[in-house]
């Protein structure tokens, strides 16, 4: 009889490298502990005529063991030993991989100086190669607390060591965060808050300029994130000339 399964579990095996049917199975089996083909199609609903080419795959990939006879019984190897094969295998092969582009040895082409990121993942991790290099002076502006949050340690070592300056629309907002900070004038904050484009609100969340030679913008759109790379210095100047220009004339100092 078909039973539903936990379509997250059939996810996380996807990422794994089965296709949905084979993971379905693979599934089925464990459930069973040992069964037919037939056995499995019907408790997963894998289709019939594909159900003994997937057993198949599973039997080369490790997954299961064959008991030949009529018919056909399989059983499931246990999960504790198939996902860590799955996890040394990963391991190993990142590792091979890492060691072998590192080995490329090409001169990099001339590129652009503007940039374009839009996976949150590689956001975060260009925000903190940028942060890792700072020398002299970085200058922040933030709207959003929770994101500036998530840099906290790497900004907490950038005020020993260099220029330090964060710049927020609304203090009373960032009052958790340990840092002190410069707040933007009232016209400023109000323009952040309605830039509209083709009918379409963008949410400014953060901005950095380092040392004057590199800059990186964060907007969001609904749940989406996007990123604008720029290593101009004349436009790091006059970015860092507007941020100037928008300050209200008070420095604000938190409390420790």
């Amino acid at each position: 009889m078909f039973t539903q399964i936990n379509p997250q579990l059939i996810s996380n095996l996807e990422k794994l490298g089965l296709t949905e049917n084979e993971a379905k199975a693979y599934i089925g089996l464990v459930s069973l502990r040992e069964g037919t083909a037939r056995e499995i199609h019907e408790l997963t609903n894998v289709p019939r005529a594909k159900i003994y080419e997937i057993l198949k795959v599973l039997a080369k990939k490790g997954f299961l063991e064959v008991r030949q006879g009529s018919p056909i019984h399989y059983r499931a190897v246990d999960p504790k030993q198939v996902i860590g094969k799955i996890k040394d295998e990963f391991i190993n092969c990142a590792i091979e991989t890492l060691d072998q582009l590192n080995e490329l040895g090409y001169e990099l082409p001339k590129t652009s100086p503007v940039w374009c990121i839009q996976s949150d993942w590689g956001i975060k991790n260009r925000i903190r190669e940028i942060l890792a290099g700072v020398k002299e002076e970085l200058i922040v502006f933030s709207s959003s607390p929770e994101f500036l949050k998530e840099f906290e340690t790497e900004l907490k070592k950038l005020e020993k060591t260099c220029n330090l300056i964060i710049i927020v629309n609304e203090i009373d907002r960032f009052r958790s965060l340990p840092f002190e900070f410069k707040e933007t004038k009232k016209e400023f904050a109000d323009f952040l808050d309605n830039i509209v484009i083709e009918g379409v609100r963008y949410n400014e969340e953060l901005f950095l300029i380092a040392d004057g030679k590199e800059s990186i913008g964060v907007h969001s759109v609904g749940d989406k994130r996007e990123a604008v790379v720029i290593k101009l210095p004349i436009v790091c100047y006059l970015q860092k000339t507007i941020y100037n220009r928008v300050l209200e004339p008070s420095f604000v100092k938190k409390d420790r």
